[in-house]
């Protein structure tokens, strides 16, 4: 593994790891939370730029299917992105309260619905480039497919058990952790989340690379 591979690897890592502090009401409160947020932002911006080159190429070579899908959660990735921290900043009140919305869709429903929306689109577009990291495992494939499924029926039921469909699609966006519940279960439920996205278009790639060979 180069030095640049692993960089961008341990910078991944962090980004999922402030994700998955913003999202914790309890530890990411007001300015630690716009705190948190900020750096997750800088970092994100890193990225862009370490893979700037897939913006310098978007309107050269053949779209496959694979780089159509890759361009349409890209996109999306960056919409959600914008209109989170917008309405974050609106929420924060840094602007006057006129731009403030009242009524039945708030600023903050905006801003949370856009946060849960963000799970499935990183889990797609980490999903759509896991071959760069499991071809590290390939001594363990075994072991990493049984884990991989394990998290993946962990993901599923955590999805349920979050109710994310209602926070995604209904319109309730709010999330409440009950204090009994240990927090690192907090942390695993929605990373596990994330991973339903990542294994499942993985997986599909792998399906669809099988048939194309067998077909061959």
């Amino acid at each position: 593994m180069s030095i640049k591979q692993a960089l961008r690897i341990v910078l991944n890592i962090a980004m999922i790891a402030l994700l998955l502090c913003a999202y914790n009401s309890q530890l990411a409160r007001d300015i630690s939370h716009i705190l948190i947020v900020a750096i997750m932002f800088f970092l994100f911006a890193v990225h862009i730029f370490i893979n700037r080159q897939w913006f310098i190429t978007i309107f050269k070579g053949i779209y496959t299917p694979r780089r159509i899908l890759l361009a349409i959660v890209n996109i999306l990735l960056a919409l959600t992105a914008a209109t989170l921290l917008i309405a974050g900043i609106f929420e924060a009140r840094l602007f006057p309260s006129f731009l403030y919305f009242e009524g039945r869709i708030t600023i903050r429903q905006i801003h949370t619905t856009a946060a849960y929306w963000l799970l499935p689109l990183i889990g797609v577009h980490i999903g759509l480039h896991w071959g760069m990291f499991s071809k590290y495992l390939k001594k363990n494939i075994i072991i990493m497919h049984i884990l991989a499924f394990l998290f993946f029926v962990f993901g599923v039921w955590s999805f349920f058990d979050r109710d994310m469909f209602a926070k995604m699609f209904l319109g309730f966006s709010f999330d409440y952790w009950p204090p009994e519940k240990p927090i690192i279960l907090f942390y695993a439920q929605t990373l596990s989340i994330i991973g339903i996205y990542i294994f499942a278009v993985y997986y599909l790639l792998m399906l669809i690379a099988l048939l194309k060979t067998g077909k061959k």
